[in-house]
């Protein structure tokens, strides 16, 4: 049997290789179009990926930000009593730069602050890249805590402290003045404190500081006080009166404040301290008067023959080599005054001064001038308190639980 092939028509073979044309056309628009829309999406995630890493750095930068600012709030020599704004505030520290990143870019803190509420102090830290449209920031509350000067248990001292006695009873009427009538006026080392505390003409009286201003004001003053004493023990013993209020050593306090500058023979600034500690060491026989006093202060109970401040107490200690120097008429001192000499101020008394505070002897004391002034002021309710108003500097600072933040 024979099989005939008939032969194409031409017009359907080419019909058919334009079918096959489109066909291949459309498999290859579509695949470019995969690949167009694959290469996008990886371009896009690449950015997302990028741009993730980038935050993530940016904000692990912030937060060592953070770290350094509190890590800054616990050097001693940092204590914060105002507002900080870096850069170009005062006091700043040097603002850190972080280059061992994972994306290679540099961050730098671009701002760093310190703001200062009434227990606490607010960190916040802001980084930037080199990219200055990446940043984050962090912030986180502390409270420093000051340096023990004081015990944990201590209050604010009556106005006067001996370890011995009163030698010779008070002529021309000096006054004490007392925040509450029961309070002690003195105490004594002394177990017979009784036969060696002789009241003779000091003048004991109440205030009130109706202002708040830590000055005792005209009409202030308040009814007369029964001359109260009262004794601690731990005497006879090297610094006995020191060791009633303070826990650390009297020879860590001197190095203290000879370390921050605070050593005076003449020219004892006026006001308050400058830095921490507000420690002074006084290298002075005496006797002291305002000419001792140097610089240019004013201010609310405050001029330039005052020592110290409202609010802002110096612990004066004058060492045994000084001796035991008046702290004559003129002068205003707020704080506490304490000698180390056992011997020296047996014979020679405090001189004609206003002190708001009080005054600690180590041995006995002679009677004051007529016109001196002894007013007790409640410095702080425990230790800690007394630490932070008498400004010894910062020990450490914490953190205060549930307080950090990233935005």
């Amino acid at each position: 049997m024979k099989t005939h092939t008939l032969p194409l028509n031409p017009a359907f073979l080419r019909q058919r290789g334009a079918a096959t044309l489109l066909v291949v056309m459309m498999l290859l628009i579509g695949m470019a179009l995969l690949t167009l829309t694959t290469s996008r999406t990886g371009i896009m995630e690449q950015k997302i990926t990028g741009n993730d890493i980038r935050a993530k750095d940016v904000q692990e930068a912030a937060e060592a930000g953070l770290e350094y600012g509190i890590a800054w709030a616990k050097d001693p020599e940092n204590s914060i009593d105002a507002d900080i704004n870096c850069p170009g505030g005062a006091n700043c520290p040097t603002l850190p730069t972080i280059t061992n990143s994972t994306s290679g870019e540099v961050y730098s803190i671009s701002a760093l602050s310190f703001v200062k509420g009434t227990d606490y102090i607010k960190v916040t830290a802001t980084a930037q890249g080199t990219d200055t449209s990446i940043t984050a920031t962090s912030e986180s509350f502390i409270k420093q805590l000051a340096k023990p000067l004081f015990k944990g248990d201590a209050v604010s001292p009556p106005p006067w402290v001996t370890a011995g006695c009163i030698t010779t009873a008070a002529t021309g009427t000096p006054s004490t003045f007392l925040l509450d009538s029961t309070a002690p006026a003195v105490i004594s080392g002394s177990s017979s404190d009784a036969g060696c505390l002789p009241q003779g003409h000091l003048n004991v009286s109440t205030w009130t500081d109706d202002n708040g201003n830590g000055v005792l004001d005209n009409g202030e003053n308040g009814s007369s006080a029964p001359f109260n004493t009262g004794t601690f023990s731990g005497c006879p013993a090297t610094n006995c009166a020191w060791k009633q209020y303070f826990q650390v050593s009297l020879a860590d306090a001197k190095h203290s404040a000879i370390d921050a500058g605070h050593g005076y023979s003449g020219n004892i600034p006026c006001g308050a301290a400058d830095s921490a500690p507000s420690i002074y060491v006084i290298n002075n026989g005496g006797p002291i008067n305002s000419g001792d006093i140097s610089g240019s202060c004013s201010g609310v109970g405050v001029d330039g023959t005052t020592i110290g401040a409202p609010g802002k107490p110096i612990l004066l200690i004058v060492p045994s080599s000084a001796g035991c120097p008046k702290f004559n008429g003129g002068v205003t001192i707020y704080g506490i005054v304490y000698y180390e000499s056992t011997t020296a101020c047996a014979s020679q008394g405090w001189g004609g001064a206003t002190i708001y505070g009080a005054v600690i002897w180590e041995g006995d004391v002679d009677k004051p001038n007529a016109n001196s002034k002894f007013i007790h002021v409640n410095y702080g309710g425990s230790g800690a308190d007394l630490d932070i108003s008498f400004g010894t500097g910062v020990d450490d600072a914490t953190r205060i639980p549930g307080t950090w933040k990233d935005f």
